[in-house]
């Protein structure tokens, strides 16, 4: 698959398993595939779930770090703790908007 793909995952641990579809997908497309994490898709991340911070360490081995939501992450005290993980943290709204005028094709999760 040629397309830039931006991965946007806001499925949280009620819905653990479109997270870990759209983590999965994005492990298996090109390392132009972006990857943005929002709202309750955060909390999971930051929790000690195996599943999931496997698929994240997964996608870091082949150079794709995902992108948290600053705002989401301050609001909620998970900011340090997404940090620790090794991943971005900054203000969606313009990553998002940046990333579809670049010519990436969203798929949510």
């Amino acid at each position: 698959m040629s397309e830039k793909m931006l991965i946007i995952v806001i499925s949280g641990e009620k819905d653990k398993t479109k997270a870990i579809m759209g983590l999965n997908l994005a492990n298996h497309l090109n390392d132009e595939t972006k990857v943005i994490l929002f709202g309750e898709s955060e909390k999971l991340v930051a929790s000690d779930d195996k599943d999931i911070k496997e698929l994240i360490k997964n996608l870091q081995e082949k150079g794709i770090i995902p992108i948290a939501c600053s705002g989401y992450a301050e609001k909620n005290n998970i900011d340090g703790k997404l940090k620790e993980l090794k991943l971005e943290i900054k203000p969606i709204s313009t990553v998002i908007s940046d990333y579809v005028n670049k010519g990436y094709i969203p798929l949510t999760f």
